[in-house]
């Protein structure tokens, strides 16, 4: 039996998660049963019925688990509390706005228990993000090529799955949850392979990214990271 933890932040999704936890209960149906699932939904200080939402959806079933932040903290907030929880083999995040597909969670499992690898990076098919944000992460990726040489195809991306010796007890820095994948490569791990998700186009609520602030600064952000990554700061 693999143990796996699905962690899924959320702000102010309250449209978007009912229709996400069917989709996910018909995924945990299909699942391989040697994977063993737990799955934490992270409230981070959401001022609309989203605790609400999940809070009944999960009451009296096994293996969900409800964390709420008491001040909004963002993904990088979100991941750290709920990181700190997490015991099992492997854990993967995904997103909660339905631009990530459940679906692909079956990809996911299955690689996990035929390869083992230490990272899994899902790689988005017919990405759905709007131009701005595509330029950011094209500019991000041209930074990480540069700078800090990876295998990876993309060095950006929600869908990802992680053993979880190489993202526990990390020492974080702000908006650190976008770098966790280089953070993994950094500590260790070289196993590493993609699969190809379907991206979903947004059909409710608004992004939380504020884009041109990301493009703006983003370059500066990636250059910290890269001197931290190079100075040994996430080392074990």
């Amino acid at each position: 039996m693999t143990t796996v933890t699905l962690v899924i932040p959320f702000f102010n999704e309250e449209n978007n998660l009912p229709i996400l936890f069917n989709e996910l209960k018909n995924v945990i149906r299909e699942k391989p049963d040697s994977i063993d699932l737990e799955t934490f939904f992270v409230n981070d200080a959401s001022t609309d019925d989203s605790k609400a939402i999940i809070e009944k959806e999960i009451s009296n079933k096994q293996k969900f688990k409800l964390i709420n932040l008491n001040t909004q903290s963002g993904q990088t907030g979100a991941f750290k509390k709920a990181f700190q929880e997490c015991d099992s083999e492997y854990i993967i995040r995904m997103d909660s706005d339905l631009q990530d597909d459940p679906k692909d969670l079956l990809l996911f499992f299955n690689k996990i228990l035929e390869i083992k690898p230490d990272l899994i990076m899902g790689v988005r098919v017919e990405r759905q993000h709007n131009l701005l944000l595509r330029i950011s992460s094209t500019i991000y990726d041209l930074l990480i090529k540069t700078l800090y040489h990876t295998t990876l195809k993309t060095n950006s991306g929600s869908f990802v799955a992680f053993k979880t010796d190489y993202v526990k007890n990390l020492p974080w820095k702000k908006n650190d949850h976008r770098y966790l994948p280089l953070i993994a490569i950094q500590r260790g791990a070289t196993s590493i392979i993609d699969v190809d998700v379907f991206h979903r186009e947004r059909k409710h609520g608004k992004t939380n990214y504020p884009y041109f602030k990301k493009i703006i600064f983003g370059p500066i952000e990636v250059i910290k990271l890269i001197f931290r990554l190079k100075n040994g700061f996430y080392d074990f």
